[in-house]
């Protein structure tokens, strides 16, 4: 059976080269009831950071994408594939969406939900689709792949309260000690913890020692950030990347609508997936 997968866009998963057998399901940005826009169609991840940065009023929400379109995009799969398996992410309740969905495609349409987003989901979606490919492999199979690599990853969250444009014509290294804060998160299949307000020394620590440790595993390293002009995303990459070769040509994504507004709108992330291969 040939299966198509529909993966959230939370995943970023357009902005990395995939199989055409995996698609974005974009969700929906709502700044206000008149102004909608699909994520990565209508709005980028560039777009709705600096949105989030220009308009300090504005309290975008996201939310799945409606239902007609949802079935729109399975109609036209079903057209080439026999069935469809949707994977997203649990940032958002897709749970009504879903149960309409399998009273009207029944064993046609599968799900699989996980606590996963970004790079790690794409990976996920990825590696799912790889496996159904294979003769006598089963959505189960597709699944199980697909938690072994969620449980070989994890993800450390940077989020300073002010971030610099690069671009700024100021003592950079001036206003940065002037407000240095941030919030450190990490992430893993074990769950999170939250480092409150810790000082750029303390967070330049961790971040190496991170950094040390993903190295000396056999791990696919990545990026995800809310701004390529950061500051902080130029410091990591000019003091911290370069210390190891292997970093040298690291994956950089854009990182989700969704990751900033759980974490905040000057995100930087730093992950690895460990290489089960």
């Amino acid at each position: 059976m040939k299966t198509k997968i529909l993966v959230s866009s939370d995943s970023g998963i357009d902005y990395i080269s995939h199989p055409h057998s995996v698609a974005s399901l974009p969700s929906l940005i709502k700044f206000f009831e008149i102004e909608k826009y699909f994520d990565y169609i209508d709005m980028t991840s560039d777009k709705f950071f600096n949105r989030l940065r220009y308009d300090k009023k504005v309290k975008p929400e996201i939310v799945p994408m409606e239902l007609e379109y949802i079935q729109n995009d399975i109609n036209i799969a079903l057209e080439s594939y026999d069935n469809v398996l949707i994977i997203v992410s649990n940032f958002l309740d897709y749970g009504l969406l879903f149960s309409k969905l399998k009273e009207a495609y029944g064993d046609q349409i599968d799900f699989y939900i996980t606590p996963a987003t970004g790079f790690i989901l794409a990976s996920m979606a990825i590696e799912g689709d790889r496996i159904l490919k294979e003769k006598k492999k089963t959505l189960d199979d597709a699944k199980a792949g697909m938690d072994l690599v969620y449980n070989n990853s994890g993800m450390l969250i940077l989020n300073p309260q002010i971030d610099i444009h690069i671009s700024e014509n100021v003592n950079e290294e001036k206003r940065v000690e002037e407000r240095r804060k941030a919030k450190l998160y990490i992430v893993d299949s074990n769950g999170e913890v939250e480092i409150k307000d810790r000082d750029r020394d303390f967070i330049v620590s961790i971040i190496k020692n991170y950094l040390d440790r993903v190295a000396e595993e056999n791990v696919i390293p990545f990026i995800m950030y809310s701004s390529k002009y950061s500051y902080y995303l130029k410091l990591l990459e000019s003091k911290l990347l370069i210390i190891h070769k292997r970093y040298k040509n690291i994956k950089k994504i854009p990182a989700s609508p969704n990751l900033g507004m759980k974490y905040g709108e000057n995100i930087i992330v730093i992950g690895y997936i460990k290489n089960l291969n």
